[in-house]
Parts: structure tokens; sequence; C-alpha cells
């Protein structure tokens, strides 16, 4: 089994999947997405795929980090270890966590996009 792919739901106006950047940061220098994405656990799986976009459309960067954090879920107990994310893209990166959880309980993460 595997975890689904998750995409970001972005807080204002996130990346568009033309791979337009209509989102700002405050300087067009430092451009930081803020984004919430839920994850559905398979029992088995201890990482998952997070799309920026979709999984399909691109950003016209690969990003220089992604932080992310759990925030909330119906799945208790289980952390992301130090090292949240790995294989950053311009399409989205993996997200590995320390225990595979319970099937069917859910993993909400608040995280930055960071250029």
């Amino acid at each position: 089994m595997a975890i689904t792919a998750v995409n970001a739901s972005y807080f204002n106006q996130g990346p568009v999947a033309s791979g337009q950047i209509l989102a700002d940061g405050g300087s067009k220098a430092e451009l930081v997405y803020v984004f919430l994405a839920t994850a559905i656990l398979d029992g088995s799986s201890t990482s998952f795929t997070l799309n920026f976009i979709d999984g399909t459309n691109t950003l016209p960067f690969t990003p220089r980090g992604v932080t992310i954090a759990i925030t909330g879920g119906t799945q208790a107990g289980v952390t992301v270890p130090a090292v949240l994310v790995s294989a950053i893209t311009n399409t989205g990166c993996t997200v590995n966590l320390s225990g595979a959880g319970t099937s069917a309980n859910t993993l909400t993460f608040a995280g930055f996009i960071l250029k």
C-alpha cells in the first residue's frame, strides 16, 4: 500500500496550474508560500509525496527549502523526524514520517515553501 499523494492548499493565492506565481510573500525577492495539507495514512507507509500544485504542473523555480509541521488530524503519536522532507523538486517533495500510524487516520500539516 502507499499513502496517496497530497496536494498543498494555500492561504491567500498560491501558485496556479499555469505555472504563474501570483502569491507575494512581501517581496519579489523572497517569496514564501504558506500551505496546509492532509494525508490519509495507510497503516504501513512512512512517506508520501506532497505536490506543490497538482503533481503535474510545476513551479518556475525549485524551492530552496520546505518546512512542515503536524498541526492536527485523527492520528495520535506519529511525529515527523528532524529531516522533514526530501527529494525537493519544482513539482513537490517527499514527506517522511517516523511511524506508519493507523490505516484511514489523518495527519494535517502546515508548512512553508521557500524560494
